[in-house]
């Protein structure tokens, strides 16, 4: 499976990076965000909420207006796989993604726009919230961000079966991150599965 931990890193070092990173999206959000999402938005339906629409595009602008990036990514099966045998399949995200480049290695964390932009609040956004103790994988080489994710959270992590070959979410245009590991909830949220 490919990740997107930093080689030369332990893994408490990078979720440790990444949630330094999603704490100060989040802090910044819950400070200025409240307000920006109560506040009316030029698109609303017939019954006066907000489309779709209005509510996607309010949380694209306080995305790329707190440092985030816009990212369209696709789930694909077999990312293990020669990129040759990848296959795309029908789901599509955009996403917002801060990345932290000090040190060694960039590292990145991945939110759905719902979470950053719903009054309501989402599975992801709870599951970073809450900070749920973990528990560790009974095999020291399965990834412990995909173990905690489907065991401790009920979340799905990979687009298919590790058994058959699994996959993740891509975007074919990123240098460093082109497979990134989603913590995909039944609400539709996502969160980056090493920001939990």
């Amino acid at each position: 499976m490919i990740t997107t931990e930093p080689v030369g890193q332990s893994a408490g070092m990078v979720r440790a990076r990444l949630r330094v990173a999603a704490l100060t999206a989040v802090i910044a959000w819950l400070a200025a965000g409240c307000a920006a999402v109560a506040s009316p938005s030029p698109a609303v339906g017939t019954d006066g909420s907000a489309t779709p629409a209005a509510t996607s595009s309010r949380a694209e602008v306080w995305c790329t207006d707190h440092g985030g990036h816009l990212v369209d990514r696709v789930a694909t099966w077999n990312t293990n796989g020669d990129p040759s045998t990848w296959l795309e399949l029908a789901g599509r995200m955009r996403l917002c993604e801060f990345e932290m480049t000090d040190g060694n290695a960039p590292t990145r964390i991945s939110v759905d726009l719902a979470t950053l932009s719903s009054a309501d609040p989402t599975l992801a956004g709870l599951a970073y919230l809450t900070k749920v103790r973990t528990t560790q994988p009974p095999n020291p080489g399965q990834n412990p961000s995909a173990w905690s994710c489907t065991t401790d959270l009920g979340g799905a992590s990979s687009c298919g079966n590790a058994a058959a070959g699994s996959g993740g979410w891509v975007d074919a245009a990123q240098p460093v991150f082109m497979v990134m590991n989603l913590c995909v909830f039944a609400d539709g949220s996502a969160i980056d599965e090493f920001g939990l």
